[in-house]
This record gives C-alpha cells, sequence and structure tokens, in this order.
C-alpha cells in the first residue's frame, strides 16, 4: 500500500475550507526559533567555496569536529570517529539511502519493522523496493516504543532492517538503555540494521536521551547507522545539513552509494554546521524555549484531555477519542482557526482500526502565545 504524505491527506481534508488570516498552522514541525547568527558570517566569508564540488566524504574538519560532540555527548572512548562519518542533506534525505544501502546488503531478506505511527519516509525504501513494511503498532503501555517480546525469531530472521527513533515522533518518548540494549543484542543475533533517527535527541525536557550509539560502542557500531541534523537542534531546516554514524564497512558502503546517486553538502554549509555543532549555548536555550511552551500548553489545556509533558521533542501527541474521530476534530479545530494533522496520517493503516486514529499531532514551535491560543481553542471546539 502506498504511504501518502501526511500533511497531503491533511490538506486534502480541508480543502474545502477555507482559510483566514491569523490562523494558526502546527500541523507542521518546522522550528521557529532563531537560527544561530554566526552562520551567516561563516557563509558569507566561505562564500567563494561554492565554486567547488564538494566531497561526499567527510573531510578532515567536519569529521573531526562531528567526532568531538559525539564523543562529549555519549562519553565515547575516542576523539576521532572520521571514517565512521559522513555528511548528508538532512536526516530524511540519510534515512532513505540508508534504507536502500540495508536492502542491498540483505538482499536474501524481506522485511523493514518500523513503529506505528511513525515518520513517513521509513515507508518508503519497502514500498519503492517491494519489500514488506511490518508496522508494529505502539501502545502507550510500551512507552510507545515496539514491544520486542512481541516479534517471534521467525520475523527477525528476515528483518532487513529495524527504524528506531528516540525521543519518539510523534509521542516524544525516550528509550531507555534497557531497550536500545536489548534490541542491539537482537540486532546482533539476527545480523540486521538498526536504522536509528535521532534527529530529536537534543531537544528534552530533564535527561538527555542515550543513544544506540552508545551501546554499540563494544563492537564497533556494528550492526548501526545512526542519523543526525541541525534541522531541529539548531533550528536551521534550511541549510539541509545532517550526519550518518555508523560501522566503518556501512559507511564505506554508504558512500559509495551516495556518491555516484545523490548531491552532498556544500562546503560552506559544512564548515558553518561545524560551528553549529561546537556550539551548545543556542541548543540549551532551544531547550528551554520548549520547555516553556509545554508548560504553557499543559496549565491551558483543559484536565479532560489527561495530558502530561513528554520526555523530548516537541510535539504535543493529544488524545481525542472522547471527543470524536480524530478527523472530525482536526475539521472541528481549523473551523476555530487551528490546524493539526491527524493521527492516524502518520499510520500506515490510515483510519482503519489504527489506534492512532485516537489522536492529534500539535506541533508547538511557535511562540508562547501561540501554545496558550491552541490549547484555549482545543478547549473550546472539542467538548
Amino acid at each position: 500500500m502506498e504511504f501518502i504524505s501526511p500533511f497531503q491527506q491533511t490538506r486534502d481534508l480541508l480543502k474545502n475550507h477555507q482559510e483566514r488570516d491569523g490562523w494558526l498552522d502546527m500541523s507542521i514541525g518546522s522550528p521557529k526559533h532563531e537560527i544561530p547568527s554566526f552562520v551567516k558570517e561563516i557563509i558569507n566569508n566561505n562564500f567563494r567555496e561554492f565554486q567547488n564540488y564538494p566531497s561526499a566524504k567527510s573531510n578532515t574538519n567536519f569529521g573531526r569536529n562531528i567526532s568531538k560532540w559525539l564523543s562529549r555527548r555519549h562519553n565515547l572512548k575516542l576523539d576521532d570517529y572520521t571514517d565512521n562519518i559522513l555528511p548528508i542533506s538532512g536526516s530524511r534525505e540519510g534515512l532513505f539511502f540508508g534504507s536502500l544501502l540495508a536492502k542491498k546488503l540483505q538482499n536474501n531478506k524481506s522485511t523493514f519493522i518500523l513503529p506505528d505511527p511513525f515518520y513517513p519516509v521509513y515507508a518508503t525504501a519497502g514500498h519503492y523496493t517491494d519489500r514488506e513494511n511490518l508496522a508494529v503498532e505502539v501502545s502507550e503501555a510500551d512507552d510507545f516504543f515496539i514491544n520486542l517480546k512481541m516479534i517471534g525469531n521467525n520475523i527477525w530472521s528476515k528483518t532487513i532492517a529495524f527504524y528506531l527513533c528516540s525521543p519518539s515522533n510523534p509521542q516524544g518518548s525516550i528509550a531507555s538503555k534497557k531497550y536500545l540494549e536489548e534490541l542491539y543484542e537482537i540486532s546482533l543475533e539476527f545480523d540486521f540494521i538498526i536504522i536509528a533517527d535521532e534527529c530529536y535527541s537534543e531537544i528534552y525536557r530533564d535527561e538527555a536521551p542515550h543513544s544506540i550509539i552508545e551501546v554499540a560502542e563494544k563492537n564497533k557500531f556494528k550492526n548501526i547507522l545512526s542519523f543526525n541534523s541541525l534541522s531541529k537542534r539548531s533550528n536551521a531546516p534550511g541549510l539541509r545539513s545532517g550526519f550518518v554514524f555508523g560501522e566503518n564497512n556501512l559507511i564505506k558502503k554508504f558512500f559509495n552509494l551516495r556518491n555516484v546517486s545523490s548531491p552532498t553538502v556544500p562546503i560552506p554549509i559544512q564548515i558553518a554546521s561545524e560551528a553549529l555543532w561546537n556550539d551548545e549555548s543556542h541548543v540549551i536555550e532551544n531547550r528551554k524555549l520548549y520547555n516553556k511552551k509545554f508548560e504553557i500548553f499543559q496549565n491551558t489545556i483543559d484536565k479532560k484531555f489527561n495530558f502530561s509533558i513528554p520526555s523530548g521533542g516537541f510535539f504535543v501527541w493529544l488524545k481525542v477519542s472522547d471527543f470524536g474521530s480524530d478527523e472530525d476534530a482536526t475539521l472541528k479545530l481549523w473551523s476555530e482557526g487551528l490546524k493539526v494533522i491527524p493521527g492516524s496520517y502518520l499510520s500506515v493503516k490510515g483510519s482503519n482500526n489504527s489506534s492512532a486514529d485516537n489522536y492529534i499531532r500539535i506541533a508547538l514551535v511557535g511562540s508562547d502565545s501561540d501554545a496558550k491560543q491552541a490549547a484555549e481553542i482545543i478547549n473550546q471546539v472539542l467538548k
């Protein structure tokens, strides 16, 4: 089954309902905090480098600077992992190419395992390579992560790759280190790749999320492809700058694939990216701004919704099943000036018996007043 963009589905749902000035679009997770101003000067100072083709490999400075950040962030043993790193044009592009690579390397296997609901790009590789997408419905009881015990050895043995997103999109849950360790041991036993989407790793409330990188260090990161970017961390989605980190052999093969098939990050953007990864002050301020918005939303939203602030990310995953379907809730909210995404649009099942259709997703990426206004509209409309 083809998976259509949830944003397009939402536009189609609302197409007969005219938008008015001043309405809030909180359907898309596009950061609106300020990008650090030093980025402009760095790009200007290196402007002439746009005349040169960038390498698909990590140059010395890019690799070393990302290595230093990873070592600090995850307490790794070494300071230089240049051979384990490639620049990529944002995590979405990387996730897709990583999936194609996994399929090529595991061509005798049939299945991609992904959580349901999920970020849409996870479904694309299976769909376009005629492999099975096994979308495993997640529940609040399992903190919205796939229950590993529910998957039998017959499934693990034919698994190409397992998609992991922590903090999760859309729920904002953070995987425990124990969960990561259990998943990694299974990947070693059945020899499949873990595709870790860690683009929300620096957006959290109190405790920094653990990474699959940490638990895989003992095996030189075997079976690991971890993706991160500056889009959420540094409010720079337009830079289209990220990186993939993994086992050296996988990274070599990833390079060979991208080197002939895709553009890579321009040199001035790579230099600016190094500076962003090396600066934590703007990231700390970024977290404070998101945390404040969550507090405002929680203090404003009616208690009947039983809303709890998630551990990570910037989405509100709000249960609305007591007030109608997710599509009905979305239509009602839009009529009063708030655009959200129906939860079922983030599910491979759509609105057909998916638990995601009990929810709507709200991106708290705007101002404090936007967060308050959104909660007030929800209180007023969903009764």
